[in-house]
């Protein structure tokens, strides 16, 4: 009973002081490393801990938001009045064109269009007539040309399929 109060009373200590640390910053440095880190908790056992930027108090925080609104209140006016000034530049604008073009003659009638020959740099063919298909009956012959007459003279060498003389000549063997 006694552990588990103490305990409790423990983690919550621990949780009180975790919210209180919450809006501030603290700069931690490992003593080993010298590696700094920025928290917005505990630094961890064995770093040194610098407080950076103090938590704000209720006045503080209530100043800053009433800045922040009056700073978006400034913005938003800035910003209607810039609008304005453009809507009435572009309707100044839009006033004088539609004066201007008052003002000027009316185009002329556009001359009718002429034909333009334009040369080609390259000489035009006429279309050849399209050749018949070839269907299977109407294809020409196969013609094999004609194999050697004889067996080869000398100085040709053959194996089972073809003969080879020493000028880079083959014919099928007979």
């Amino acid at each position: 009973m006694r552990v588990a109060t103490f305990s409790l009373c423990l983690g919550l200590l621990w949780a009180l002081g975790g919210l209180a640390a919450q809006a501030q910053v603290q700069r931690c440095t490992d003593a080993r490393t010298g590696q700094v880190t920025y928290t917005d908790g505990a630094c961890a056992n064995g770093q040194r801990a610098v407080e950076v930027l103090p938590a704000q108090s209720a006045e503080e925080k209530a100043a800053q938001e009433a800045q922040y609104q009056a700073a978006q209140e400034r913005w938003q006016a800035e910003y209607e009045r810039a609008e304005a000034a453009r809507r009435t530049q572009a309707e100044l604008a839009a006033a004088q064109a539609a004066a201007a073009a008052a003002q000027r003659p009316p185009p002329p009638a556009p001359a009718p269009a002429q034909p333009q020959v334009v040369p080609v740099p390259y000489p035009v063919y006429p279309a050849y007539p399209a050749l018949p298909p070839h269907w299977p009956g109407h294809r020409p012959p196969q013609v094999r040309p004609p194999g050697p007459s004889g067996p080869p003279g000398p100085g040709w060498q053959c194996n089972v399929f073809r003969c080879y003389d020493g000028k880079g000549n083959v014919v099928p063997r007979p």
